[in-house]
């Protein structure tokens, strides 16, 4: 989502060794251009009268049911669909659609770039694609900075 040229300037920014306030500047920043994406990409899809709304795992009859876990896989990107309870807070491509999420997008984006892991996020599989249970900013922050896969924990 973000062009190179976007993400070789907040790597330039925050020179080798970041203070903690410097990331945190930054993936302020990078929430703001995705939110900034995130809400063009409505107004267009309004616009031309297409979805881009992310879709909702309540459509199937698996929803709310108890889960057992599949274990800890690597899942591709373009694979995660829908969610099962956030539709409205991110849009098909997982831009983040509501100004709230900025302090929680940040966050994790400047814990991340500190060299932190940050957990699997949880997946609900039906078929071939995925719906996120939890982990919903992390798979933002992920497409946002140009990830193609992300590791995931597979419930069925």
């Amino acid at each position: 989502m973000f062009s190179k040229l976007e993400i070789t300037i907040i790597f330039y920014l925050t020179n080798e060794h970041p203070s903690h306030a410097k990331e945190r500047r930054n993936a302020g920043f990078l929430f703001d251009v995705a939110y900034r994406h995130g809400v063009r990409r409505r107004v267009w899809t309004r616009l031309t009268r297409r979805n881009n709304e992310l879709r909702s795992l309540s459509q199937y009859a698996v929803g709310k049911q108890m889960h057992r876990s599949a274990g800890v896989l690597t899942v591709s990107l373009d694979q995660i669909v829908g969610s099962e309870s956030r539709t409205k807070d991110f849009d098909a491509d997982f831009n983040p659609l509501n100004p709230h999420n900025r302090e929680r997008w940040a966050g994790l984006l400047a814990t991340l770039w500190s060299g932190v892991s940050l957990p699997p996020v949880e997946l609900i599989q039906v078929g071939n694609e995925f719906y996120v249970r939890d982990g919903h900013h992390r798979i933002s922050i992920a497409k946002a900075t140009g990830q193609l896969e992300i590791e995931a924990r597979i419930v069925n």
